[in-house]
C-alpha cells in the first residue's frame, strides 16, 4: 500500500513539473532567431489608458486586460515552429478549455481561455499550421459577458441591424 501511494505522489510530481503555462512558451521562444515578439506590461496599459477617450478607456475589455504579449514565428524554420506547435498543444491539458478552433488549408486557428472565478484570466488566439505560427495571449480580469457583448457588436456591425 506504501508502495502505491509513493507512486502517486511520485506520477503527480512529475506532472505537475512538465506542465506547461503560457508565460514558459512565451519566454521559450521569444529569443529565438526570427521571432518577432512584443509584450505590453500592466504598467504600460495603465499608461496607455490616458491615451484614450472615455468610450474607450470605459470599455470592459480594456479595463479588464493587464497584458498583452504577442509571438511571431513567420520567419523561424519548420523546425521551431513545429517546436512551438507541440508546447502548444499540450496546453489544452493544464486548464486551459478551447472555445473555438479552425482548421482550414493546413492552418490553424484555436482561441483558448483560462478561467478562475467566473473570470477570463488568460485568453489566447493561436495560429500554427506550415507557413505561419503565432501566439496573441491577454491576460487580465476579463467578464465572458464581456467578449459576448463584443461579438454580438460585430455581429451588428456586419449584419448592419439588430
Amino acid at each position: 500500500m506504501k508502495r502505491l501511494i509513493f507512486t502517486m505522489i511520485i506520477i503527480c510530481a512529475c506532472q505537475m513539473s512538465f506542465a506547461q503555462n503560457m508565460d514558459a512558451v512565451y519566454n521559450e521562444f521569444k529569443d529565438v532567431k526570427g521571432v518577432e515578439s512584443v509584450s505590453v506590461s500592466p504598467l504600460l496599459m495603465k499608461f496607455a489608458r490616458l491615451f484614450m477617450d472615455n468610450d474607450e478607456r470605459n470599455n470592459p475589455l480594456v479595463k479588464g486586460t493587464h497584458s498583452v504579449k504577442v509571438l511571431d514565428l513567420e520567419d523561424c524554420t519548420k523546425d521551431i515552429k513545429k517546436q512551438f506547435t507541440q508546447k502548444v498543444s499540450q496546453l489544452e491539458h493544464n486548464g486551459y478549455e478551447t472555445w473555438m478552433q479552425v482548421k482550414e488549408d493546413g492552418e490553424n486557428v484555436k482561441i483558448i481561455a483560462k478561467m478562475e472565478d467566473q473570470m477570463i484570466r488568460e485568453l489566447l488566439v493561436l495560429t500554427t499550421g506550415n507557413d505561419d505560427c503565432a501566439l496573441v495571449l491577454i491576460k487580465g480580469k476579463i467578464k465572458q459577458e464581456d467578449i459576448q457583448a463584443i461579438i454580438d457588436d460585430d455581429k451588428i456591425m456586419i449584419d448592419g441591424r439588430k
